[in-house]
């Protein structure tokens, strides 16, 4: 429904675009999602399980209006302007159209760069341009001004523009005034450095180079995770407010507000001047009595303006007879395709529209992204803030931070405080900024009242139900959560590995902090699932470029991971075994699944949580073929240890064949064959070459014509001559894996012991002592299955393992349509996609990202993102057409393509397993391990240490 105001009216004309078939009309100006709830409609997309969904935040951070707009999948709603006559469904397109060449990528300079074109990033571009910087300002929204200071759309014009729409006029004039390039609907993706900012503005993909960054990101609503919160007509408070305030629409007519906070009483008095009464209001926190009257008056005394804002807003709805229920928490929510009802208690309420708000969690992605310290700040559901001095410098010398994402504290605060961080930054670069004091003193003053306002609507935490979905992208309920808590993973990222919460669009904005709260891991910065780039999904099309092939570096001894997750004392039954395992990777996990299967007493230890490196970070794919940098022009005749390892590719499916019947889970794997595609003569003959080797060892590898390949593969790009198809390759799920091997080797007996870190490994009679975090273990035998970390476990027991480590990179798209059924590769180029279950393309095939040294953690490299997108719309163009929506690293062991296997000569009772071809070969390595510690059975020697004499 449209919504009227005596001082705002429409100033736009009328257009008409199509909805899954419905004439939507509109005006021109405000966005697509405006317009549906205009129209009353509220279902705009349907999850993969069939469930409908809605517009929800409102910001475009959930990513729950999803539309596809003339076949373009994956546009935002709420962020999209309606356009004459464009057509607009709920579904994915059956089809891909290629889109056309995106403009030339840029690099600009600056003296600052703001990311957040709110309050605080506003006034720190006012402050730093009139200093003497060069400043821009990136904002995602099509106008600058925030949550607080949001503009009105261009739709309608305001007679008599309120306290807030002035403040943003305001704010918006002085930064064009002072010389400040704003530049809007500019999505930054990536921070890879602080000098190193990558952002697709309009189109066009441009890496910012400043000198200082000031991160201005805010935040945005907690939810309420409640059964039926998912529902369409149910939002975030703020998701609601820029419907009503910017847009000047409601999607219904009977709404309540619930939660916790000022927020919803503000939004019901903007609802009443709008002609809406409101259902109610549920408050969390008890009525503000004598209790509270300590903090009352220092709110009167630090805010007293705004104390008296709150009495106005409390006296309009009691004036408009609006229920405002105290100390009441929302139960559930229901309906039919959409809400209907909400129960609080024994109340019942008939609803077109709930709004939630429990307060709020910064923004701050990219910040973490970039490694900057954070603290956990535990007021009420409790956040995870960026830590800041006074002048806004962060852990890291170059980068500042401005508003809510270091303290969640208002438009007030996030004014000044922006403004003294913007002349920090300024001075930093030698800029003449003299210190407002006033504005300090504004700061300290703000600071108190937020504290005394915390204070007064201080609420108990509700507890969420089991059936409550928490994860809104992946659809994961709080019982699950729960139930693998209760298995023993501990960690948020451990969670995300089990259950994929957060691995959705949002990237965990509106789940990570209730796991966080749910889990029994430490709530501190190292214990959230770190950033991935893109830190919003961004169309390939617009960022992908081409890029050189390379040689990955490798790393000869790379550092442990710093962080390790807080993994709780678990009772082991004895710290001996026959055999103790080292490492909790796939090969660790195999061979004590194996070896306990076989009867043997096994012990599995990991440093962390089991999993966490590379066996859940790879693509998954299965391998039968030798890849590009497996067979080059130095390549033995014979095919040198890649080659030899050929026959080890299928008897590794199989197994996971096996395991997965085990399971009573597919694990996701799908064995349909691979492509390895050629685009010229040369390749061509390459392919022939390679194929040639491949059958000498058994393995099943098919040369096809280009008319062959079309047939077989119809989204393969026409500039492809041929390939070789081999039958036998495919892909599965790393995650659900692991999940159920580690589950497996546990039912046949095998004991695990996480949290221990071996440090030293010493011979004790015919046995083994290994002295851990845990406290020292012994062994009869132990099994070295470290991964890239192999040698320095080898160096305990005297042995100068040859494996080091490389990172390497894997992307995921959104869902498409089906555009390959097959794993896919190139001839001479680094290139590995696979389509899953679910839509979506998984895209890999080694391209390099870097360790940091000082911490082990593995980080992506822009260029490589950019490379490997521009080489998979090589072989499948219509990939440009897709977005990205995350990308992440994993160190890999890296040998001379053959495994490290057997006993190691000398230490008799010492094995190694280790490979770099992991998922693969995880199983056969696993079972050749266990085989050869049960029964003697003899490893080929070209698989053992021998081989490097």
């Amino acid at each position: 429904m449209r919504l009227t105001h005596p001082n705002i009216q429409p100033a736009a004309q009328s257009i008409t675009f199509q909805f899954d078939g419905q004439t939507i009309k509109a005006l021109e100006g405000e966005t697509i999602s405006a317009a549906l709830a205009a129209a009353g409609v509220t279902t705009l997309r349907h999850t993969q399980s069939g469930a409908p969904r809605g517009a929800f935040c409102g910001n475009g951070a959930c990513y729950d209006c999803v539309v596809t707009i003339d076949g373009r999948s994956g546009q935002r709603a709420c962020m999209t302007p309606a356009a004459d006559g464009i057509t607009v469904t709920s579904t994915p397109p059956e089809t891909l159209a290629v889109p056309q060449a995106a403009p030339a990528a840029e690099e600009r300079a600056c003296d600052i760069l703001i990311v957040g074109g709110g309050v605080a990033g506003l006034s720190a571009g006012i402050a730093a341009a009139r200093a003497g910087a060069s400043v821009v300002i990136l904002d995602e929204r099509p106008a600058p001004g925030g949550e607080f200071a949001r503009p009105l759309a261009p739709s309608h014009t305001n007679l008599r523009p309120d306290r807030k729409f002035r403040l943003g006029i305001d704010l918006r004039g002085q930064a064009i005034n002072a010389g400040v390039q704003i530049e809007s609907n500019a999505i930054v993706w990536g921070a890879f450095a602080p000098d190193e900012i990558a952002a697709v503005v309009r189109g066009r993909s441009v890496t910012y180079r400043p000198r200082r960054l000031i991160l201005a990101t805010g935040a945005f609503e907690t939810p309420i995770p409640v059964p039926g919160w998912t529902l369409p007509g149910v939002m975030t408070t703020g998701g609601l407010q820029a419907l009503v305030r910017s847009h000047r629409v409601a999607p219904g007519e009977r709404i309540l507000l619930a939660g916790n906070g000022p927020l919803n009483m503000q939004l019901a008095c903007e609802l009443l001047a709008c002609g809406i009464k409101p259902v109610a209001v549920i408050e969390g926190a008890m009525n503000p009595g004598m209790l509270q009257w300590p903090d009352v008056f220092k709110m009167s005394w630090w805010g007293g303006d705004l104390l008296r804002e709150g009495r106005e807003m409390l006296w309009e709805l009691k004036k408009a007879k609006v229920p405002v229920l105290w100390e009441t928490a929302l139960d559930r929510l229901e309906g039919d395709g959409r809400v209907q009802v909400a129960i609080a208690g024994e109340q019942r309420f008939e609803v077109d529209v709930v709004a939630l708000n429990v307060g709020f969690h910064p923004e701050n992605t990219l910040a973490r992204a970039l490694g900057v310290a954070h603290r956990w700040v535990n007021v009420g559901p409790g956040y995870l803030a960026t830590k800041a001095d006074d002048d806004g410098r962060t852990s890291i010398e170059t980068v500042f931070a401005a508003g809510d994402n270091t303290v969640i504290g208002g438009a007030r605060i996030a004014q000044w405080q922006g403004w003294l961080t913007g002349q920090a930054a300024a001075r930093d670069l030698g800029f003449n900024a003299p210190v407002l004091e006033r504005a300090a003193i504004a700061v300290a003053r703000a600071k108190e009242f937020q504290q005394s306002l915390l204070f007064v609507f201080d609420a108990d935490r509700v507890k969420i139900k089991d059936e409550a979905i928490v994860c809104r992208c992946e659809e994961v309920t709080a019982g699950e959560l729960r139930a693998q808590i209760a298995a023993g993973v501990t960690s948020l990222p451990a969670l995300k590995k089990a259950t994929r919460a957060g691995m959705g669009d949002c990237q965990g904005r509106f789940c990570a902090n209730t796991i966080g709260r749910l889990c029994p891991d430490k709530q501190e910065d190292v214990a959230f699932a770190s950033p991935r780039a893109p830190l919003r999904p961004v169309p390939i099309g617009a960022v992908m470029r081409e890029a050189p092939e390379f040689a990955a570096d490798v790393v000869a001894d790379p550092p442990l991971p710093a962080h390790l997750h807080a993994v709780p004392a678990e009772p082991v039954a004895a710290r001996q075994a026959d055999v103790v395992v080292v490492g909790g990777g796939v090969v660790g996990v195999s061979t004590a699944y194996f070896l306990a299967k076989n009867g043997a007493d096994v012990l599995l230890l990991d440093r962390d949580e089991i999993g966490m490196a590379a066996s859940t970070a790879n693509a998954g794919s299965l391998h039968v073929q030798l890849l590009s940098y497996d067979f080059t022009g130095e390549t033995p005749a014979d095919g040198g240890p890649a080659g030899h390892t050929l026959p080890l590719g299928p008897r590794g499916i199989g197994l996971w064949q096996d395991i997965a019947a085990e399971a009573g889970d597919d694990l996701g794997l799908h064995v349909r064959g691979g492509l390895m595609l050629a685009e010229d003569e040369a390749g061509v003959a390459w392919l022939r070459r390679k194929a040639a080797v491949e059958k000498r060892y058994g393995i099943d590898t098919r040369m096809l014509t280009s008319n062959e390949l079309r047939d077989l593969a119809p989204a393969v790009s026409d500039r492809m001559l041929g390939a070789a198809f081999a039958p036998g390759e495919g892909f599965g799920d790393p995650l659900r894996a692991m999940t159920a091997l580690l589950r497996l080797a546990k039912a046949h007996g095998a004991r695990v012991l996480r949290g221990a870190e071996v440090t030293a490994i010493e011979r004790s009679g015919s046995g083994w002592t290994l002295a851990t975090g845990k406290g020292t273990v012994s062994a009869g035998r132990v099994v070295n299955a470290t991964g890239a970390w192999a040698a320095r476990v080898g160096r305990m027991v005297g042995l100068d393992l040859p494996v080091a480590g490389t990172v390497q990179q894997v992307t995921v798209t959104e869902a498409a349509p089906v555009l390959t059924k097959h794993l896919v590769a190139m001839a001479g180029r680094h290139l590995s996609v696979k389509q899953q279950a679910n839509g979506r393309l998984l895209i890999g095939g080694g391209w390099y990202g870097s360790l940091d040294a000082a911490t082990g953690w593995t980080r992506n490299q822009r260029t490589a993102i950019e490379g490997n997108l521009w080489t998979c719309a090589r072989a499948l163009p219509a990939v440009a057409a897709l977005s990205m929506l995350r990308a992440w690293t994993g160190l890999a062991p890296a040998i001379d393509r053959a495994p490290l296997l057997g006993e190691a000569p000398g230490r008799p009772g010492f094995y190694n397993a280790v490979t770099a071809n992991g998922f693969t070969l995880g199983p056969v390595v696993g079972q050749m391990t266990a085989a050869a510690i049960l029964h003697g059975e003899a490893i080929d020697p070209r698989y053992t240490l021998q081989r490097f004499g």
